[in-house]
């Protein structure tokens, strides 16, 4: 059986990748970001989505289930991106 300490670790690790993913994904990787798009079987945007931190947590789960709601022929695009300081991009021309 698994002692306690174990069982505690465990228990965290479970919590922080399901739960508190987007917690997690907003303190750990605040400048990491997805845009996702979805496409029609003409290649028109008919959604999207562009967000850093915490609100890449399943976004591409997400446009997922909105191209099964939008139905036939849509098609999920996602890329990402790592987004600059302000500050950075000042002083680094």
């Amino acid at each position: 059986m698994l002692n306690s300490i174990t069982r505690f670790v465990l228990s965290v690790i479970i919590i922080t990748f399901t739960s508190c993913g987007y917690i997690a994904r907003q303190i750990i990787t605040p400048k990491s970001c997805k845009k996702c798009e979805i496409l029609d079987h003409y290649n028109n945007l008919v959604w999207s989505e562009n967000s850093c931190g915490g609100g890449v947590y399943n976004m591409e789960q997400r446009a997922k289930a909105t191209a099964y709601d939008l139905g036939c022929g849509h098609t999920v695009i996602c890329e990402i991106y790592c987004k600059e300081d302000v500050y950075e991009a000042e002083t680094n021309p």
